[in-house]
């Protein structure tokens, strides 16, 4: 049967690399795979399923139908035989029996993500003190996995290099390699033609037709995102901020300005945690997005509570995480809304809190002692809960005050979230701000006045009731303009809301 080869997605060849996880420096033809996040996936998970799958089964005691003659050829000449039919997409396995070859091959289930397996062959040899694992890459080379517990060794041109635990490599025609004292020469071809003999030496679990359907559908989906009829979504940038003037000048001294002029700051020690004080709805989101939009920064946007949880020491190691990944990949902004639920203060009964804030402090202690380009930003609407060594400089040394808009800008945000919008040439802009401002609205409540006139309009201009007849035309639409009496309505509305639902105990009517 004719096996169509898998390649792989965005693959990039780099020739002459030298593996990362080999020792010594193995003179072998290396290559560097940089692979679709979406396929590793596909493939951890698809491979994982296969090696688990249990019919055919690799967790059953191996049926013994070996025949004499396969117990007298030796395992290179098999395994040189088995090398003519490899093709990308199969794995060859030897050991002394499948189960143990099993669970090695789980533990070393991120050394197959390169391609999804589609064949696998299982040698059996009772003189190998382990298992070896073989495959061919997407350009024709054989691999060897190491899926022991203790290193294997390579010999190629008479020097000897050791291969770790869950690593593989490179290997050609005359090198050997050793497992404990087993030694296994590398050949290109057997002796005499082996043939014949395949099916009663290697055990084959075909899983062609599994693999081609998850590619299938995978593939799919990937086409799909191909190209898409979208409006392009306009980036958010300081400008976009409105009534933080203060905030966003502290955020360009001391992020944009050093990462735009790296020479005119190398002399200052700055800040790289920022506390983002202040009420919901003023923007403190908002602003960290424009941030990563001005300066190119890469992020993630984290909630506090996210990154709690109920088994001891995994929240540690999550931060731990978190952080390796900023520092690999600065310029990055690290931004964690909710940040009292991780921050709060030590000293109470919470010994597995008290654990996760000792771990950010040295987090961040370690981030600002190194100046690596990685900024944390920390949302908090509960100032006051936070653990002081937190706030010190350092760590959280920089707090930054998001303020309720004043008058001016509350008229700047009406114009903002009115831009484009069917308003009556004769809207009372100004009363409008004024109401917004008494009310003391964020830039949220101003943003949702605004949707709210707009429906208060639909509302009023029977355009509401059209739609749900289905009589809806564009010259209905054409018409429509938001009045007074909408905002109106609107601020009403909001207004009842933000008052008391019950008098205060001790008072009477």
């Amino acid at each position: 049967m004719k096996i169509a080869q898998i390649q792989n997605y965005n693959i990039n060849y780099q020739r002459n690399q030298k593996p990362n996880n080999t020792k010594n420096n193995l003179p072998v033809v290396k290559h560097s795979y940089t692979q679709n996040p979406q396929m590793s996936l596909l493939d951890t998970n698809y491979n994982q399923l296969m090696i688990k799958k249990k019919n055919p089964t690799f967790t059953g005691e191996i049926e013994r139908a070996v025949s004499i003659l396969t117990k007298q050829i030796p395992l290179e000449e098999r395994i040189a035989d088995a090398f003519n039919f490899l093709k990308h997409g199969d794995l060859i396995i030897t050991g002394k029996s499948i189960k143990e070859a099993q669970g090695g091959l789980l533990n070393s289930i991120d050394k197959l993500k390169k391609n999804v397996i589609k064949r696998i062959f299982f040698i059996e040899d009772d003189n190998i003190k382990g298992t070896l694992a073989f495959r061919k890459d997407a350009l024709g080379d054989t691999e060897i996995i190491n899926p022991n517990k203790q290193s294997i060794f390579i010999t190629t041109d008479g020097k000897e290099y050791e291969l770790p635990q869950n690593s593989y490599n490179y290997i050609i025609p005359g090198d050997s390699v050793r497992i404990d004292d087993f030694i296994l020469p590398i050949k290109d071809k057997p002796k005499r033609d082996l043939s014949m003999h395949r099916f009663a030496y290697a055990k084959a679990f075909n899983y062609e037709k599994e693999a081609e359907d998850v590619i299938g559908k995978e593939n799919k989906k990937i086409l799909s995102t191909l190209y898409s009829e979208k409006k392009p979504v306009k980036k958010t940038m300081f400008s976009d901020v409105i009534g933080q003037d203060d905030v966003i000048r502290e955020l360009k001294e001391n992020i944009l300005y050093p990462l735009r002029s790296p020479r005119a700051y190398e002399n200052l020690d700055l800040h790289h945690g920022f506390i983002l004080k202040g009420g919901p709805g003023l923007g403190k989101t908002h602003t960290a997005q424009a941030l990563i939009n001005e300066a190119g920064l890469n992020y993630k946007f984290l909630n506090g509570l996210e990154l709690e949880n109920k088994y001891v020491g995994e929240s540690e190691a999550a931060w731990r995480d978190l952080f390796d990944e900023a520092i690999d990949n600065q310029p990055y902004l690290l931004f964690i809304d909710e940040f009292d639920a991780v921050g709060r203060a030590r000293g109470g009964n919470d010994e597995y809190g008290d654990k996760v804030v000792d771990q950010i402090l040295t987090c961040m202690t370690d981030v600002d002692a190194n100046k690596h380009d990685v900024f944390v930003m920390a949302a908090t609407n509960f100032f006051d809960r936070l653990d002081k060594a937190l706030i010190r400089s350092g760590r959280f040394g920089k707090i930054l005050n998001f303020k309720q808009p004043d008058l001016d800008a509350t008229r700047k945000l009406l114009d903002n979230y009115t831009k484009g919008k069917p308003i009556s040439e004769t809207l009372s802009k100004d009363a409008i701000a004024k109401k917004m401002f008494q009310l003391q609205c964020t830039g949220a409540d101003v943003r949702r006045l605004v949707t709210d006139a707009y429906l208060n309009g639909y509302q009023r201009a029977g355009i509401t009731e059209k739609l749900d007849k289905n009589i809806l035309t564009d010259a209905d639409l054409d018409e429509f303009k938001i009045l007074d009496i909408d905002f109106e309505n609107a601020i009403n509305k909001f207004a009842e809301g933000k008052k008391p639902d019950r008098k205060a105990v001790g008072f009477s009517k």
